[in-house]
């Protein structure tokens, strides 16, 4: 029996249904066997929303460090620091925060669909980053390999029959194996545990794509990158995803706006924790933000 048939069994779940709605059986399939996906740009957004994304995250790079960054030539790097960071790549962090166009992105129905299917439902926005990588050594020969998900025993072990947490990526440039592409150990989502220094290596393939597709990975995946070797710039929008019983990358509950759960369906308020009732003040629930959100 193929996937299209097991699904038609499942109509009334919400997640089977956008499955079958954006045709993304083979994605799915795809993140089954070997941990990820690539979704084309024509089946994730236009492309003038692509130049506008791109466009505001080269223009907070340069309000962040100083420095005007173009896509095409190497260039300064400002004084901008901020962790993890390498000679050559540093982290844009909380991007949400930046206006209603990340908002957007957040909202995508196909990065929803994915997630929704890896996280069962249960999923909140950990942080919305943009890695900005240029020439040079990257995380060296290592390739930089690890798993997103933090290990849930002493003996590191990973879960297995679900995902604690997912990444996507939506590739603002080209990404090739010159380029700086992201690597990944096929299938390695299996093994349920991080992977030892050096272990990976010779199986890690580049995932090549175009600008504006979205690789979207299961949180167990071993993954790094490779070193780019070409001018000018990588850039990503990345968008992490974890368990609500986990706590998130970047504290979202406390600083989303009243306006912009207003101006966003409902989902968007549960993926960034604001019906989350704990975290309270002297007031009780809530009243520290607020914001008062009902569940619709």
């Amino acid at each position: 029996m193929n996937l299209r048939k097991k699904l038609s069994g499942l109509v009334e779940d919400t997640s089977y249904k956008n499955i079958r709605l954006y045709n993304l059986e083979e994605n799915i399939n795809e993140l089954e066997t070997y941990g990820f996906t690539i979704i084309p740009p024509e089946k994730i957004a236009n492309k003038d929303f692509l130049k506008k994304i791109r466009a505001k995250i080269l223009q907070l790079c340069k309000e962040r460090t100083g420095e005007q960054f173009y896509l095409k030539r190497n260039g300064k790097h400002g004084h901008y620091k901020a962790q993890p960071q390498t000679d050559s790549q540093f982290l844009l962090y909380y991007l949400l925060m930046e206006g209603p166009l990340f908002e957007e992105w957040l909202m995508n129905p196909i990065l929803n669909s994915l997630v929704d299917y890896l996280m069962k439902g249960n999923q909140q926005l950990s942080s919305m980053t943009s890695f900005v990588k240029w020439q040079g050594d990257g995380y060296g020969e290592t390739l930089g390999l690890h798993s997103d998900t933090p290990p849930n025993t002493a003996e590191g072990l990973l879960p297995t029959a679900w995902s604690d947490v997912c990444n996507a990526t939506y590739c603002l440039t080209d990404y090739t194996l010159d380029n700086g592409a992201l690597a990944i150990v096929p299938g390695s989502h299996r093994f349920a545990r991080q992977p030892k220094f050096g272990e990976g290596i010779k199986r890690a393939i580049p995932v090549e794509a175009k600008a504006g597709s979205l690789i979207a990975w299961h949180g167990n995946v071993w993954h790094g990158a490779f070193p780019k070797e070409t001018e000018g710039l990588r850039l990503n929008l990345t968008t992490y995803f974890c368990h609500k019983k986990l706590k998130t990358q970047e504290a979202y509950q406390w600083c989303v706006t009243e306006e912009m759960i207003k101006r966003n369906p409902p989902g968007f308020a549960k993926l960034v924790a604001a019906d989350d009732p704990m975290g309270w003040d002297e007031h009780g629930p809530n009243y520290a933000r607020g914001i008062e959100y009902k569940n619709k």
